[in-house]
């Protein structure tokens, strides 16, 4: 658990990996939480019913419209930012077996949605997608606080998914 003290050192994909299987047997911590880059952990207060809601949501309907599997609140080994939790990750059926590793860590699943709550900062989230698209991340959705839908790949914003989408957002949870 030292390396969770100095903020100077990149921890390596296996020393990020094996400090979450450590962490995942703690039975003190909260179940929210990441890891940054240098092993540092991030704790997230429990999400609102609202925000749960809309994950649940927009799981189905990526899950309707492209098939596959999409779950809420999957940790993700990231390459540059550590391991992080998006609210809803996408893949292919085939895709889960060779996916996952051993801690139950994803690489770079083909898409991932952020929705953003009132407590994130635009620098953080800017991080984290960044850190999506340079692990593989084909596209990363984010969802605003109103309701507004942003599609990132690597190439920048985009008003359409690479995926064909039609997200519909209920507006009640956006009221």
């Amino acid at each position: 658990m030292n390396s969770m003290m100095n903020a100077d050192t990149i921890l390596s994909p296996e020393e990020l990996t094996n400090l979450w299987a450590d962490l995942a047997g703690n039975d003190q911590l909260p179940d929210w939480y990441e890891l940054t880059e240098h092993g540092e952990l991030i704790m997230s207060p429990r999400p609102e019913t609202r925000h749960q809601r809309l994950c649940t949501q927009i799981a189905l309907q990526l899950q309707a419209q492209l098939g596959g599997e999409a779950v809420v609140e999957a940790a993700v080994l990231t390459a540059t930012a550590g391991i992080r939790v998006p609210d809803v990750i996408w893949m292919p059926e085939n895709a889960w077996q060779k996916a996952a590793t051993p801690e139950h860590l994803l690489e770079a699943p083909p898409l991932v949605v952020e929705v953003l709550s009132p407590g994130n900062r635009q620098k953080e989230i800017n991080h984290k997608t960044q850190a999506y698209l340079a692990s593989g991340v084909q596209e990363v959705i984010l969802i605003g606080l109103t309701g507004t839908i942003e599609y990132v790949r690597q190439d920048g914003l985009h008003a359409t998914s690479m995926f064909n989408l039609n997200l519909v957002l209920p507006s009640q949870l956006f009221s």
